[in-house]
């Protein structure tokens, strides 16, 4: 499919090295535009997609923040003691270059680095000397934006979510078990032939005797520390944190004027000492004297509990509690002292 190109004005690049220090990556992606016009999400701009680069070079070091830097470092050192030594490395210094398909190839200064030309780069061509290859088809190294189509179909428009890594299973195969010579005897039934990746890898690293197999590894793990940032992260509100009852401090907060101190505390013995030692509930009382109620009630909405009890002018006037449940979206509704302790419970189910 023929894409458009972009009326680019300038380029920015994007580097990366191999493990070996032997491979030094050149990606070249859109600056901006020259008109200044307004383009289509498909053709603005976008930030390199480095697992895409991880792909198409699996060697690829992504830890190295200096690539260019650590490049010319490690050859310059390397050649002076191979020179000392009179030995020959069996690694050959090389350079790539791959475009962005909104990159036209033959703007692009073939003797520059990064579109400079500089020591540093000339340094890097000292080093590479012939050993320079750009790639013959053009990629879209972006990351993906709403709208992009399908790269696999073409048929459906990409949906981009934000998401937070909470636990992960890495499928390690034999790369640790082979080294150890770790293996186990192989039922005589069981196949040796089939298209699954595990039974082709056991098949290119079985050990001499056929009867044998590699233990195939695996390791998996849960961020238990990450999960309380996620939980907070997606359902934080401009208010504050909004904790669901199984993560937060307490289940429910009791705040109160000062005149009604006295009911407050009546109020955390109905919840938190009822008869039913079963039901009680895990509740803190703000008993705070040198702050008023309003702001007490602010700093309970930005810790987050699950419940906030009010006694405030309806209690001195009415004899009513106010109960604010944020992720019910129950604001101040008015529960008779009576009532207070079922009305909380099931409450708490729902969240």
């Amino acid at each position: 499919m023929e894409r458009s190109k972009v009326d680019l004005a300038s380029y920015k690049y994007w580097f990366g090295l191999s493990k070996d220090r032997s491979h030094l990556i050149e990606a070249i992606l859109p600056q901006g535009t020259a008109s200044g016009k307004v383009l289509p999400p498909q053709q603005e701009a976008r930030e390199l997609n480095p697992y895409l680069l991880k792909t198409l070079y699996p060697e690829l070091d992504l830890g190295i923040e200096d690539p260019v830097g650590t490049f010319v470092g490690y050859w310059t050192k390397h050649q002076s003691s191979s020179e000392s030594q009179a030995t020959q490395s069996p690694l050959i210094p090389k350079l790539s270059r791959i475009f962005d398909y909104r990159v036209p190839q033959h703007s692009i200064n073939t003797s520059s680095l990064g579109g400079d030309q500089n020591d540093l780069t000339k340094r890097v061509y000292d080093i590479v000397g012939n050993n320079i290859t750009k790639s013959e088809t053009s990629q879209d190294l972006g990351r993906f934006q709403p709208g992009d189509k399908c790269p696999d179909c073409g048929n459906y428009s990409i949906k981009v979510q934000q998401a937070i890594e909470l636990g992960h299973t890495f499928y390690l195969g034999d790369r640790y078990s082979k080294p150890m010579n770790a293996s186990f005897n192989r039922p005589p039934s069981q196949p040796t032939g089939s298209n699954t990746a595990f039974s082709q890898n056991q098949s290119q690293s079985l050990p001499a005797k056929k009867d044998q197999a590699y233990f195939q590894m695996g390791c998996h793990g849960i961020g238990i520390s990450r999960m309380i940032a996620a939980v907070a992260d997606s359902l934080a509100t401009k208010q504050g944190l909004q904790w669901p009852r199984v993560m937060a401090p307490f289940e429910a907060a009791i705040l109160a004027t000062e005149e009604n101190t006295g009911a407050a505390e009546e109020v955390w013995d109905l919840l938190a000492k009822p008869a039913d030692a079963w039901h009680a509930l895990d509740a803190v009382l703000d008993d705070r004297k040198d702050k008023g109620l309003g702001w007490k009630l602010k700093d309970a909405d930005l810790i987050g509990f699950p419940i906030v009890i009010v006694l405030g002018s309806q209690f001195s006037q009415q004899g009513v509690c106010e109960v604010s449940i944020p992720r019910l979206d129950i604001r101040l509704e008015k529960v008779a002292m009576g009532d207070l302790r079922d009305f909380v419970g099931a409450k708490l189910e729902q969240i």
